[in-house]
């Protein structure tokens, strides 16, 4: 079978789950990553091991898998993640939140950050690899996460620091440095909202990244903003990623007085999707 014979089977397989457009991109993606196909070499052909392999992954992408999770990696801002159904898998929108970061720092003389959540690492990684002069940390409750993140850190040749911890357990706070930056894209699905949520995520994605009690959709949130008091420097900040659907009443949890400017960012679809909390200077 030569290469061009075995994409538009794979393309045609995947018809089943997909249009015919998303079919094509995601074939294109596996044979570009896989196995290293360009243009021109639609004639070469597939081994019998990579015959085997191709199907491997075809059988687990009509499962409903997520192609990240079946080629083990994602793209995210300019950079390359390994990714397992230890963490979640990088989105579009939490790019968003690392351009406001670095936008935002261009006027300020933040030099420390904290991560909480970290899962793949790529919140911190991101910015540390724009930012090399930063120290930044990631926290995260998984232990299988941090691994995750910290094979994440040398691919991408940084140093970050990390931290196996529960943000919830307020007790251990006291072990934590204080920052200039404390970051977070918690979790804020509440357990009702699973019966609109697709199959590839409810199947593949680590459920403690995801969903909060229905009685309580703000605890993260509530939990880091008391944190946040505590342990954000002045001039500091504090930015997270927002549920668009409960935005305007993680504003209004906002405690008053604890920053001097707060506001609601959207994304690039005019969402609600980012919240930035800046800390007056001290006098």
């Amino acid at each position: 079978m030569t290469a061009k014979e075995a994409y538009h089977h794979l393309v045609g397989s995947l018809q089943a789950n997909m249009d015919a457009r998303e079919a094509a991109n995601v074939t294109s993606i596996v044979f570009e990553d896989v196995f290293d196909w360009k243009q021109g070499h639609d004639n070469r052909p597939l081994s019998n091991l990579e015959q085997d392999k191709l199907g491997q992954i075809g059988h687990r992408l009509l499962t409903g898998e997520p192609l990240q999770y079946v080629l083990g990696m994602a793209d995210f801002y300019g950079l390359k993640f390994r990714v397992s159904p230890a963490v979640l898998i990088p989105r579009p929108e939490t790019e968003e939140l690392v351009y406001q970061i670095l936008e935002r720092a261009k006027d300020r003389s933040w030099k420390t950050a904290l991560d909480v959540g970290t899962g793949s690492g790529c919140i911190p990684i991101s910015l540390k690899k724009s930012r090399p002069n930063w120290v930044v940390s990631g926290m995260d409750v998984s232990q299988e996460a941090l691994i995750v993140a910290r094979e994440n850190a040398d691919l991408n040749e940084v140093n970050v620091l990390w931290k196996k911890q529960d943000v919830l357990a307020s007790q251990d706070w006291n072990t934590l440095p204080s920052y200039d930056l404390i970051i977070s894209n918690p979790p804020y699905i509440p357990n009702r909202e699973r019966e609109i949520m697709t199959s590839s995520v409810l199947d593949f994605e680590p459920e403690l990244a995801l969903f909060v009690p229905d009685e309580d959709p703000f605890l993260f949130y509530r939990t880091i903003l008391q944190m946040a008091s505590i342990k954000l420097n002045p001039g500091g900040a504090l930015f997270f990623e927002v549920n668009e659907f409960n935005a305007r009443g993680l504003l209004e949890l906002v405690p008053e007085g604890l920053f001097e400017f707060v506001e609601l960012i959207q994304d690039m679809q005019g969402k609600d999707r980012m919240l930035y909390g800046q800390m007056a200077n001290s006098n």
